[in-house]
């Protein structure tokens, strides 16, 4: 071998060398500064327990771009018309139970918005940027142990002492930051951070800077956000100042009080130049709608307010009234949220209203109907609890609850038919086997200890046929009515820890307010939601039931094993329940043996995928099967996502190996934190 081959070889290698030297040393920088942060977390993160604090927080907002969707989206009604900028100042208590848990109470507001608007932004008002997640429920933080593997990370020494430390996602996501934090080199406490994310329509830019001493260095001291909401053509851009630990303590006494006098004397720092000509424009407009004006302007005037700022306001956003003793709220009227898709019930729509009157801290009154209609199936579905607690501190309350459940199916009154008529009839096409539901239960509950809560009352039925007229022809009855007393057992033997095990027990009794059907059931059931860090979860769930009384023309007609006809979306028992299994099925089966399982994960594997899986909040796997009486063992797999816009599952079933069909449940997630 030449010599220059040879000096060139061993020249290559050690510069190879000193490139595996430097980024090991380098790797091993990064992670001492790391740990010197989780350290610090660990140290004083303990302390923070029982703090109040009075926090300032000014919002502004500019309406850029707007078009007529912007009426609506809940919250945003208000910014589709008339003025584009806007400014809401509050003035609250917050109490923090602990690092993850806090009560806010507003006792000061003022502005030239009068109502909450953009309420998602309040958010992001206490990050927590030691936590797995930096806000509730979302966004990773760089800052926990447990997400390292998401972020890389790079360092650089500076001439004051600190470290400069940069942090990007491996892969791009909705749940992901990318920015910068200054921290102290030597004791790892972090000084201030800048992070930059995307979340739910909004684009990010927040400066956090933390406290100097103590159980405060882990606190934020200030808090400045820079939001930009996107959406079909509207942008407004909002700036959010928070400021922590103000000075000046106001009065318990003092809550929601509008008074722009008494913001002015709390506030920490002075209105910049910007706010002040919002408030010199709203005050201007102000004065000049108190003036005369003349009877054909106020009429026209006075139709507007109808139109535009009562109904059209109510159309698109939720009614909300509060006082002392009462509540009440109703959702949207017109809110893409609550429409939903599903293969075997077609498109849906449902409507909540919450109602609540306080006697006193410890008894209230709640009202919570739910309504809802099923275009496939012209069906109208609702639910109306009313529940009376009488002592929250141990679960007790009584509640009277009046609905309509899913059409129920009875095959024994077709067999009935059959038998007498031989096989003379057809009944393609006739529903004879189906049934209208409505049902009325009392119950009352009270935990007995910690681990133990006991349920006890009774439940009515009474199921009309949907085809009276075919009934009626072969002297069958329209209505059959039960009447059943039930108790139920619900046990937390590992109190948060371990899973939830209930045992249900009911009896049917003839006689009582025309009751003709007679019956015993059992039921059993384990559920276990187990979190597991990094926002992930892992739901399982195995459960049975039997009938060991039956009489003939009986309803099967189970509590916890059954077709659910208004679901809540991607927080509902998507993992609990079944998508494809026909819903005459949960109903002919003297018993059950069921079990499910799901997997939730921000990443898995949309997440990874180039330019759509940015856009993936989480996603899930879920397997499921049931086990029939006179039926092959029930399969279903299934895959689902949710993002900003909607959740997304798809299904497929099988009975033993044999493939059965496939099917796709959608609901629209959109604004379903706004």
């Amino acid at each position: 071998m030449r010599y220059d081959q040879l000096f060139t070889k061993n020249l290559l290698t050690l510069i190879l060398i000193s490139i595996t030297i430097s980024v090991s040393a380098a790797n091993k920088r990064d992670s001492l500064i790391l740990n010197r942060i989780y350290d610090y977390q660990q140290t004083n993160n303990a302390a923070i327990d029982s703090i109040e604090d009075q926090v300032y927080a000014k919002f502004r907002y500019n309406v850029e771009k707007r078009n007529p969707i912007l009426w609506l989206i809940p919250s945003m009604y208000v910014m589709a018309k008339d003025e584009r900028e806007y400014i809401r100042e509050s003035y609250s208590k917050v109490k923090f139970n602990n690092a993850h848990e806090y009560d806010i109470t507003s006792q000061v507001q003022a502005g030239t918005i009068s109502r909450s608007t953009m309420p998602t932004l309040l958010d992001y008002m206490t990050p927590n940027i030691y936590d797995i997640d930096l806000y509730d429920g979302h966004m990773l933080s760089p800052f926990n142990k447990v997400n390292r593997r998401f972020y890389r990370y790079t360092q650089k020494l500076q001439s004051d002492g600190t470290t400069r430390l940069e942090f990007r996602p491996k892969n791009y996501n909705t749940q992901l930051l990318n920015g910068y934090a200054i921290v102290d080199t030597k004791t790892g406490r972090i000084i201030r951070t800048l992070l930059n994310g995307e979340f739910d329509m909004l684009t990010l830019r927040t400066e956090i800077t933390l406290g100097k001493e103590g159980v405060r260095s882990v606190m934020p001291a200030k808090c400045t956000t820079a939001a930009t909401f996107r959406f079909m053509g509207n942008r407004i851009a909002a700036l959010f100042d928070a400021n922590y630990n103000c000075e000046k303590t106001l009065p318990d006494s003092i809550k929601n009080v509008s008074s722009r006098e008494l913001m002015d004397e709390v506030r920490p720092s002075t209105l910049s130049e910007t706010d002040k000509q919002i408030y010199e424009a709203y005050d201007i407009a102000h004065q000049k709608d108190t003036t005369e004006q003349a009877p054909k302007e106020k009429k026209q005037r006075l139709w507007k307010k109808i139109f535009w700022d009562t109904i059209g306001d109510n159309l698109v956003t939720p009614i909300s009234a509060e006082s002392e003793e009462a509540s009440f709220s109703m959702s949207p009227i017109i809110n893409p949220l609550y429409l939903s898709y599903t293969h075997s019930r077609g498109v849906r729509y449902k409507m909540k209203f919450r109602t609540r009157y306080s006697f006193s801290r410890y008894r209230y009154l709640t009202l919570n109907p739910t309504f809802g209609y099923a275009f496939k199936e012209r069906q109208f579905y609702f639910t109306a609890p009313l529940r009376m607690t009488y002592n929250p501190k141990r679960n007790g309350y009584v509640e009277l609850e009046f609905g309509n459940g899913n059409r129920i199916s009875n095959s024994s009154v077709q067999e009935v038919i059959s038998k007498a008529h031989e096989d003379t009839i057809n009944f393609n096409n006739t529903n004879i086997d189906r049934f209208n539901d409505q049902h009325l239960s009392l119950k009352n509950n009270i935990m007995l200890f910690d681990w133990v809560d006991i349920e006890a009352g009774f439940i009515y039925h009474r199921r009309s046929a949907v085809n009276k007229d075919v009934m009626i022809q072969y002297d069958m009855p329209t209505e059959y009515r039960s009447f059943a007393p039930l108790i139920g057992f619900k046990f937390l033997p590992w109190l948060n820890r371990g899973p939830l095990l209930s045992i249900n027990y009911e009896r049917g009794i003839k006689g009582v307010n025309k009751s003709d059907l007679e019956y015993e059931r059992w039921e059993f059931d384990a559920q276990w939601k187990k979190k597991i860090p990094g926002l992930r979860l892992l739901n399982l769930r195995v459960g049975a039931g039997m009938y060991t009384n039956k009489k003939d023309n009986l309803f099967v007609d189970y509590t916890n094993f059954r077709d659910r006809n208004l679901p809540e979306g991607w927080d509902d028992d998507w993992s609990g329940n079944f998508q494809l299994l026909s819903s005459h099925e949960y109903n002919r089966s003297d018993y059950y043996l069921r079990g499910n399982i799901s997997y939730e994960s921000p990443m898995l594997v949309a997440t990874w995928l180039p330019y759509v899986g940015k856009y993936i909040e989480k996603e899930r796997f879920y397997l499921s099967t049931v086990l029939l009486e006179k039926s092959r063992p029930y399969y279903e797999l299934g895959y689902g996502f949710t993002n900003r816009y909607i959740s997304v599952g798809a299904f497929a079933s099988f009975r033993n190996t044999h493939f059965d069909r496939i099917g796709v449940e959608i609901e629209f997630e959109l604004f379903r934190r706004w």
